[in-house]
């Protein structure tokens, strides 16, 4: 039975050496937005949610604000206080909206633009090389998909 101290000692005999900073180096210079594949799709996808949620949210918050006045254009309030609790129901119903169709958008925006680098980087890897062919090779890829995925699904 080996004690704990020799586990120890062989787990670090057998631990791979660090890479040096060269090593490093040429990882990050020869990636694509010389950010290497693990660090660049959960970026892009992060940064493409942001954006697709910020989009939606304006444009369904507008959408359920017009939406609420078409729906209660028949009985609008006639004293302050039922104006008061017209725009109050108003703006509530505009930040659900708002909200909720901010999250379809990002979410959608986020896994084509997740599928687009990761086949994008499986052509990167398959190849041996990253160039323009890889790139326009996933866009058609995931633009094909999109196509389809609209056909079949229209949401």
């Amino acid at each position: 039975m080996a004690t704990a101290d020799e586990k120890r000692a062989r787990m670090m005999r057998e631990r791979p050496a660090p890479p040096t900073a060269a090593e490093v180096e040429a990882v990050y210079h020869n990636a694509r937005l010389s950010l290497p594949a693990p660090l660049r799709i959960p970026m892009a996808s992060t940064l493409s949610f942001f954006t697709g949620f910020t989009l939606g949210t304006s444009q369904g918050g507008k959408m359920a604000g017009l939406q609420f006045r078409a729906e209660h254009a028949h009985k609008l309030p006639k004293s302050t206080t039922g104006w008061y609790l017209y725009h109050k129901s108003k703006n509530y119903r505009m930040a659900y909206g708002g909200i909720r169709e901010g999250f379809r958008m990002g979410l959608k925006l986020s896994f084509w633009t997740t599928a687009m680098f990761a086949i994008e980087q499986m052509f990167d890897s398959y190849r041996g090389t990253a160039d323009f062919a890889n790139t326009v090779t996933a866009c058609v890829t995931v633009a094909g998909g999109f196509s389809l995925w609209s056909k079949a699904l229209p949401f």
